[in-house]
């Protein structure tokens, strides 16, 4: 999951020549990263990816999908 995740921001960068600051997931992907990649999702510590995932309702989100929101603060951590 976390390569999909990973392919999708590469995706982006090439796309707009620029690093998206949010990735959204579904609750499903949030599982995933979480039973294979638990050091990645550990509580009060910064993530080393350089955006902030998004948990949202499955039913609306298949895919993670990445995205540049304006006006916002550089973060690292899980929403």
């Amino acid at each position: 999951m976390l390569d999909h995740i990973l392919q999708c921001v590469q995706a982006f960068e090439r796309e707009h020549s620029t690093s998206p600051n949010v990735v959204y997931i579904n609750p499903f992907h949030y599982e995933a990263l979480r039973r294979y990649h638990p050091d990645v999702l550990v509580s009060g510590e910064t993530l080393p990816l350089g955006f902030r995932l998004v948990i949202v309702p499955g039913n609306l989100l298949p895919h993670p999908e990445a995205a540049l929101l304006s006006g916002m603060l550089p973060f690292s951590h899980v929403a």
